[in-house]
């Protein structure tokens, strides 16, 4: 009932400064808590093993925020944030110095992974029909670990949506299978896939708290953005 009834908010404040460290340029914008947030707070009521919130990400992608959504649509940075907690809110902080997330900044994240921890395989070569696997070398993920499918621009796999969320079925340290649900990958309830061309498919790893969508804001290589975040709960 958590996931469906509790009211998360937030907005964040974005300030961009030039190389002499002048405020250049200023906005306010709400964010959107996406569903694997509120399951994160969730599960935290009653176990410390999922990594805290410590990261934030900006990307060069305007599509609409959605609930759905585990990760930015195309990510150019991340780094880790400073928090404070003062009764229901919790302030995120992250600077994006020079030459860090340099571009047309328009979607921003929170997240517990210092890296994206993507996986890039080839649609046709390491997908195996047969055997609904996915060849990764050295993956390094476990069963029912949740991932975020992308295909790159390349043809979707047959049985899988491009940006979908799956549950990892590990079958070995370089094979995977891909499941709907956690039920179904400690089950070892596999989704029937069919390769396709491309070698630009994704498995994205790791939780967003919230995305948010902005105006672009053009960053060059020598100035600086500055993100303050604040996440009410209640």
């Amino acid at each position: 009932m958590l996931k469906e009834n509790i009211k998360l908010t937030g907005r964040l404040s974005i300030k961009k400064y030039n190389q002499d460290g002048k405020e250049v340029f200023k906005t306010e914008v709400p964010n959107l808590v996406v569903t694997s947030g509120k399951e994160f707070i969730a599960s935290r009521l009653v176990s410390n093993t999922a990594d805290v919130m410590g990261y934030m990400s900006v990307g060069d992608d305007s599509s609409t925020a959605v609930n759905a959504q585990t990760a930015l649509q195309n990510e150019l940075a991340r780094v880790a944030v400073t928090s404070s907690v003062s009764g229901a809110q919790t302030t995120f902080n992250a600077t994006f110095g020079p030459g860090t997330g340099t571009g047309a900044l328009v979607e921003a994240g929170i997240l517990n992974t210092a890296s994206s921890s993507v996986k890039t395989f080839d649609g046709d070569n390491d997908v195996s029909d047969a055997n609904d696997t996915i060849t990764i070398s050295s993956h390094g993920f476990t069963t029912a670990d949740k991932v975020t499918y992308t295909d790159g621009g390349s043809s979707t796999l047959t049985g899988l949506n491009d940006g979908g969320t799956y549950y990892i079925i590990v079958i070995d340290s370089n094979t995977v299978k891909l499941a709907s649900s956690a039920l179904d990958a400690s089950a070892g309830t596999a989704i029937d896939i069919t390769g396709t061309t491309g070698v630009t498919h994704k498995l994205t790893y790791g939780t967003m708290l919230c995305r948010t969508t902005f105006p672009v804001i053009n960053k060059s290589a020598t100035e600086t953005v500055a993100i303050s975040w604040v996440v009410t709960v209640g």
